[in-house]
C-alpha cells in the first residue's frame, strides 16, 4: 500500500501508458503504411495494366486499318483498274476512252494513297513526293529534305510516319484554304523531324479533332513520337513531329 503514497508511483503509471500509446501508435503507423502501400502498388499495376492493354488495342487498330487499306487498294488496282482497262480496249469511243483514261488514273492514285508502293525500297522524302506532286497546281509548295539513303527505318515507323504527313497534308487541301505550304524532312541515324507549315486560316477556336487528328495521335503514340500544332505567324498553321529512334 505504501507504493501507492509514493509520489513518483502516478508519474510511472503516465510514464507507462505513454510508452504504451507511442508504441500502439507507432504499429497502427506501420501497419497503415503497409496498407497504403499495398494499395498503392496494386492501382500501379492496374494502371500498367490498363496502359498495355490500351496500347494493345492501339497496335491491333493500326494494324487492322492497314490491313484493310492494302486488302482495298488490292481490289481497286486488281479488278477496278483492270476492268476499266478491258472496257478501254474493246471502245472505240475517242470521248470515252479519255474518260476511261481519267478513271484509271484516279482508281490508281486511290489506291497508291491507300498503300504507298514500293514502302520498304522508297526514302521517307520519295513518300512524301507521291502525295505532294498531284498538288503542285493547287499550292506553291517548298520542300526541304535531307535524308540519307543509308539510314533505315522500319517498315511500320515508316508508314506510321508517311500516314500522319498524309493527314497533315489532307488537313491543309480542305480546310487551310492556304496557297503555301512549307515542308521541312530531316532523318538521322538518331531521329525523324518533321515541319508543316501553311499560311491558311489556321484551327477554328473551339474545334473538337476530327478522325484524322485522332489517327494523327494514335500513330503517333504508337511511335512514341512528339508533336505539335500551333500558330504559325504571320497566319496559318505549324505542326511538328520529332521521333526518336530507340537506341
Amino acid at each position: 500500500m505504501e507504493d501507492w503514497k509514493n509520489p513518483l508511483t502516478p508519474i510511472w503509471w503516465i510514464a507507462g501508458a505513454l510508452v504504451l500509446f507511442s508504441v500502439l501508435l507507432i504499429f497502427i503507423i506501420l501497419v497503415t503504411k503497409k496498407y497504403v502501400k499495398r494499395i498503392k502498388t496494386e492501382e500501379r499495376q492496374k494502371a500498367d495494366l490498363q496502359s498495355k492493354h490500351q496500347e494493345e488495342l492501339l497496335k491491333s487498330s493500326i494494324d487492322i486499318q492497314e490491313k484493310e487499306r492494302t486488302r482495298i487498294a488490292a481490289d481497286i488496282h486488281d479488278e477496278l483498274i483492270g476492268q476499266l482497262r478491258r472496257i478501254q480496249l474493246i471502245n472505240d469511243n475517242d470521248a470515252l476512252i479519255d474518260v476511261l483514261k481519267d478513271s484509271i488514273g484516279t482508281a490508281r492514285r486511290i489506291s497508291h494513297d491507300l498503300t504507298p508502293p514500293l514502302l520498304n525500297e522508297s526514302l521517307l522524302s520519295e513518300l512524301f513526293q507521291t502525295i505532294l506532286v498531284p498538288l503542285n497546281n493547287l499550292f506553291l509548295i517548298d520542300f526541304y529534305a535531307s535524308e540519307h539513303p543509308e539510314v533505315y527505318i522500319p517498315e511500320k515507323t515508316k508508314i506510321n510516319i508517311y500516314r500522319i504527313f498524309q493527314e497533315v497534308i489532307t488537313n491543309i487541301e480542305k480546310h487551310a484554304k492556304a496557297s503555301q505550304i512549307f515542308i521541312s524532312l530531316k532523318v538521322s541515324e538518331q531521329y525523324v523531324f518533321l515541319s508543316i507549315k501553311d499560311n491558311g486560316i489556321g484551327f477554328p477556336k473551339g474545334k473538337t479533332k476530327g478522325l484524322g487528328m485522332k489517327n494523327i495521335s494514335l500513330r503517333a503514340e504508337q511511335l512514341s513520337a512528339l508533336y505539335r500544332f500551333t500558330t504559325n505567324k504571320p497566319k496559318g498553321t505549324k505542326f511538328r513531329l520529332l521521333y526518336k529512334k530507340n537506341e
